[in-house]
């Protein structure tokens, strides 16, 4: 009799765990419109696929590390706040950022005087965001996940965003 119930017990078990496993994850087929990079929300996970399409990777490459507000921000001192320790993770074509993915994504990279491109562009100065550099690498992208058009890239590897008026900095978490 004993036997019979636990048998029953871990055949329900079996079951349950098989449709908890099946559904926990989904597919989305996005439609990729030429010369456009898709952007995906990503209900579940801000991490992309890893190779093969199986599972979900655990690699972050960078993390908001900092902020600084800029002239007339958007966001508010909270917002800005709520966004440390957000994960970025940056591939050869895409950009996945707060649960939103960027695909098909080219990057150009260009070396500029980091006094006139912050003036021109966000009229600010070195001395305000803390960059001691002369120079600066500006990475331009057809991404248009919001404040990922454009970035700096640090020499010490650092990446500074523009996101609503604010600057934000993502440490790497990785080396390469």
């Amino acid at each position: 009799m004993q036997k019979k119930i636990t048998i029953k017990i871990g055949l329900g078990l079996l079951i349950l765990t098989t449709f908890l496993v099946s559904g926990c994850g989904s597919t989305v087929t996005v439609p990729v419109v030429e010369g456009k990079p898709t952007v995906i929300k990503n209900e579940e996970s801000s991490s992309p696929p890893s190779a093969g399409g199986v599972g979900v990777s655990m690699r972050v490459l960078w993390t908001v590390s900092g902020y600084k507000m800029g002239n007339n921000p958007l966001w508010s001192e909270k917002d800005a706040r709520d966004m440390l320790f957000k994960p970025l993770d940056i591939t050869a074509t895409a950009i996945i950022f707060d649960g939103k993915t960027c695909r098909d994504v080219t990057f150009q990279k260009e070396t500029l005087n980091t006094k006139d491109y912050l003036a021109s562009a966000f009229h600010t100065t070195p001395q305000i965001l803390g960059i001691t550099e002369e120079v600066v690498e500006v990475v331009k992208t057809n991404c248009n996940l919001p404040g990922f058009d454009q970035y700096l890239r640090l020499k010490d590897r650092r990446l500074v965003i523009y996101l609503n008026g604010v600057f934000f900095y993502f440490e790497p978490n990785v080396n390469y």
